[in-house]
């Protein structure tokens, strides 16, 4: 089992790599160009890749726990690392498939609405819900961490599920949910890479309150981002809401 574990590490690790510098081509690229299109098509595809192993590898480590005799409602701390991996991977494997599922159905939003897309909003927000019970419950260390991200399962889900309702004030939505998402999919992304690849790669130990920066910095920066670039189409477009 350990060398199947390595081999979906080793596959994460690489394509994770990659697709951090792969995003920034379709985000600084002219949108609509065939440059954002192909590189944005491959870089979804491989994120798919990543998070599927990163889920897979959380699921072939529980065997390892349980031999150990560390059960999940008796050894949080055992479980709360895996536990936030396991859940980052698929609230984020929910994004991109949003992010491209909304270009095909620019006309009609409601035709997104198929039992798939709906399980996978349903999916994001009990995950939110399980998450935020867990750390109240049995109060790992790492459960303001828990707490703190455990919104982002909530409003994609329900975000996604307002969206395929197909009641929009503008004709651009899938526009400005295309953007959101991938700018939420590209915050996933540096997040992981700051608090596992960063610190390991160049060795770096924080302590104190600085251990915290890594986990909220993409967030801090990624989120004004989007609502920045939202109201520039919007501007773009005279949609500015009143």
């Amino acid at each position: 089992m350990d060398w199947i574990h390595d081999i979906f590490r080793n596959i994460h690790v690489a394509g994770g790599f990659i697709g951090l510098f792969l995003y920034w081509i379709p985000i600084l690229s002219k949108k609509g160009s065939p440059l954002h299109k192909k590189v944005g098509l491959f870089w979804v595809w491989l994120a798919r890749v990543v998070l599927i192993t990163a889920f897979l590898g959380v699921l072939l480590y529980v065997p390892k726990l349980i031999a150990a005799d560390k059960y999940l409602f008796t050894h949080p701390n055992s479980y709360a690392f895996i536990m936030f991996l396991g859940y980052l991977s698929v609230v984020t494997y929910v994004v991109t498939v949003f992010a491209v599922s909304v270009l095909k159905y620019k006309a009609d939003a409601t035709q997104l609405a198929t039992p798939f897309m709906q399980s996978m909003a349903y999916i994001s927000i009990l995950l939110s819900v399980w998450i935020i019970f867990y750390a109240l419950a049995y109060q790992p260390d790492a459960k303001i961490v828990l707490l703190a991200l455990s919104p982002v399962g909530l409003s994609t889900g329900w975000g996604m599920l307002q969206y395929m309702k197909g009641k929009h004030t503008s004709k651009r939505a899938w526009l400005y949910e295309h953007l959101g998402s991938m700018i939420g999919a590209g915050i996933a992304f540096h997040t992981a890479f700051a608090v596992f690849g960063m610190t390991r790669l160049f060795d770096i130990g924080l302590n104190g309150w600085v251990a915290v920066i890594p986990w909220i910095l993409p967030a801090a920066i990624g989120i004004p981002a989007s609502i920045i670039w939202r109201r520039h189409y919007q501007k773009k477009f005279n949609e500015i809401p009143a």
